[in-house]
């Protein structure tokens, strides 16, 4: 696992200990940089959390390859620090408990989003071969002309008639095991 991969998982997972590391490793260039261009070490704090925040939803929303976390999280960090100086300290107030309602938001959705794409794979797996394999091609894009010659059917309205059905039998499975 390489340092990037370890921290991304870090944030992923809520590891403190190498959030210290991440901490301890990057703060320091962080607060130089921020002092550097007019900054108070208030800020510098506010800044760094912002950024660990913002990966954090950032990693637990999407899958991110990020090759060099130090270049990365730095430009995170200068981003957040040149757009509080763009806006006014009233508005950076007014805007935070609005931002922390959007991340705690996020948070949820995501959590939400993969637990219906756990009970949608478990539904998936309860399919014959067959209908994991039509519908599998099917939403990945292969059109019925495709299925047609892949599966070896004799028409176009034979594809399309078991496609329907491999979907109705998955929305009975997901129904069924919703309850």
């Amino acid at each position: 696992m390489t340092e990037s991969e370890k921290y991304i998982h870090a944030l992923k997972t809520g590891n403190e200990k190498v959030t210290l590391e991440i901490y301890e490793r990057y703060h320091k260039k962080i607060r130089r940089y921020i002092l550097k261009n007019g900054g108070n070490t208030n800020e510098v704090d506010d800044v760094f959390h912002d950024a660990l925040l913002y990966l954090i939803v950032l990693f637990k929303n999407k899958p991110v390859r990020i090759v060099s976390f130090e270049g990365y999280f730095f430009t995170v960090c200068k981003n957040i620090w040149k757009k509080s100086k763009k806006t006014s300290k009233k508005e950076v107030i007014n805007e935070l408990p609005d931002t922390l309602v959007h991340t705690q938001e996020a948070l949820s959705n995501a959590l939400l989003e993969h637990q219906r794409k756990e009970l949608y794979i478990e539904a998936f797996q309860q399919l014959s071969d067959n209908c994991r394999n039509l519908l599998g091609c099917y939403f990945s894009g292969s059109s019925y002309e495709q299925l047609l010659v892949e599966f070896n059917y004799s028409t176009v309205n034979t594809v399309r008639q078991r496609i329907f059905k491999c979907k109705t039998k998955l929305m009975e499975i997901l129904k069924k095991n919703r309850h």
